[in-house]
């Protein structure tokens, strides 16, 4: 085929329905994280809330970190009047946007001063609600693409999420210069209604179905029923339970070193999840204005990050997974330490954009790193409840990483604070080197040379 014609194909795919789709989910799914993180964490610090029950706040986000444990059923279970009016999908889709849209509002209807218990509350039912949008969005890429579609749609996914994050960052901090907080949330709540209407038009994927995922349940309901203290009922949930639950744990710790790799997804992340949501607070404590941060930290990081995504994945299909792990974490931990020199600079806006162009492109790299190889630890069958699983994992060490931020920079002050996360990345290093041996996939290769033989060296 002629080279032109392969790019002409290649570019097609974007204009793909389907493609625009998966854009749409992404960015009705970036926008309530910020909404309970940096975000919400800007403006409880104006409203003069302490910094430890800032980083606490954190906790919140708590099912991120367990929609493993419901992904089975998001996959399965079916939602009276809505299931047979939309589809599975689509209707679990509408179930959790529409609780999104009503918590957003809510929340910005209180006063943290007055009820800083329904900040939390309401923060924990749109961390609810947006983890069960991630997990259907993620079954969506997978029952309505084709395979041919799934850079594309991937692509697309993430530009359209970034989006959602650069409204709920950088809008977000924009809009609150002119209006309340109570209108910016109820903005962001009015935004995420580009969700409902993607569900509302978009069709319905059909679920995969394998002939071994089907053989195995037959055979777990068919032991079932000879049971003759089980009734029918009975025996066929607890089939059903199997095949959802089950398998996908079953199948998922087949693999080598399955453990030793939930301990890398939990502890990857871990000098990022230290800083947590304290990012923004530090640099108001600079001197730098809400505008100032959303051009340099949320757009221009966004950008940065984006970038370093590009980079990340050339590297990945260059070195291999492992390797991009490990060397990834390892230069992103390096950048860390322009959050010291910062601090020591005070209020300097060209260095405030240098750090975060080489925090952001290097944390893009790894991010894509980390992504990469959670895609291939993960079966075709059982990919929703096990990239649920993995994700999971990641997100339970940003929360409970996070909580004791603030509680931290209040006892060592903010220098020693990004001292310790540069140093935390060091165990993160050592947990991927160990896991290359595990899968015997070596870091590092050194030559073996006899210096007593060789002949490159010359004795007159």
């Amino acid at each position: 085929m002629n080279p032109e014609n392969i790019w002409y194909q290649s570019l097609r795919l974007y204009g793909d329905r389907r493609v625009a789709v998966v854009f749409f989910m992404g960015f009705s799914c970036g926008i309530p994280l910020l909404l309970t993180a940096s975000t919400l964490s800007i403006w409880l610090g104006q409203q003069g809330i302490q910094y430890r029950d800032i980083g606490f706040m954190a906790l919140a986000a708590l099912p991120y970190t367990f929609k493993f444990v419901w992904a089975p059923l998001v996959d399965r279970l079916e939602i009276p009047f809505l299931t047979s009016f939309l589809g599975r999908r689509r209707a679990w889709l509408l179930l959790s946007q529409s609780i999104l849209i009503i918590a957003i509002f809510c929340l910005g209807q209180v006063d943290p001063k007055k009820n800083l218990e329904l900040v939390v509350l309401f923060s924990f039912i749109i961390a609810f609600a947006s983890a069960t949008q991630d997990i259907v969005m993620l079954v969506y890429q997978v029952e309505r693409l084709r395979s041919s579609q799934y850079g594309a749609g991937e692509a697309a996914g993430i530009f359209g999420y970034r989006l959602g994050i650069l409204l709920a960052g950088a809008g977000a901090l924009y809009l609150a210069e002119f209006v309340s907080w109570e209108a910016v949330y109820s903005i962001m709540a009015a935004a995420t209604g580009v969700g409902v209407v993607t569900t509302l038009i978009c069709e319905e994927p059909h679920p995969l179905i394998t002939k071994e995922s089907v053989e195995i349940e037959q055979s777990i309901n068919h032991y079932l029923l000879q049971k003759p203290r089980l009734k029918k009922w009975q025996a066929n949930l607890l089939s059903w339970l199997y095949g959802a639950v089950i398998c996908p744990f079953i199948d998922y710790m087949r693999q080598k070193g399955w453990f030793t790799i939930l301990l890398v997804m939990f502890f990857y992340k871990l000098g990022d999840n230290m800083i947590g949501n304290m990012q923004n607070l530090f640099y108001l404590k600079l001197g730098f204005s809400k505008v100032e941060i959303a051009n340099a930290s949320k757009i221009f990081g966004m950008w940065s990050s984006i970038f370093g995504g590009f980079i990340g994945g050339i590297l990945v299909v260059r070195y291999g997974m492992i390797k991009s792990l490990f060397y990834m974490a390892a230069l992103h931990g390096v950048a860390m330490m322009g959050y010291l020199i910062l601090s020591y600079a005070g209020n300097n806006l060209a260095l405030l954009y240098a750090t975060v162009a080489i925090e952001d492109i290097t944390g893009g790299m790894r991010l894509t790193a980390l992504f990469a190889y959670q895609m291939t630890l993960c079966s075709p069958i059982y990919a929703a409840t096990q990239l649920a699983l993995l994700t999971s994992i990641v997100h339970l060490g940003r929360v409970l990483f996070s909580a004791p931020s603030g509680w931290i920079i209040e006892q060592i002050g903010w220098n020693n604070f990004f001292a310790l996360s540069v140093l935390s990345n060091i165990p993160v290093l050592v947990l991927v080197w160990w896991l290359s041996r595990l899968l015997g996939e070596p870091l590092f290769r050194f030559a073996k040379r006899d210096f007593w033989r060789t002949r490159a060296l010359k004795f007159p």
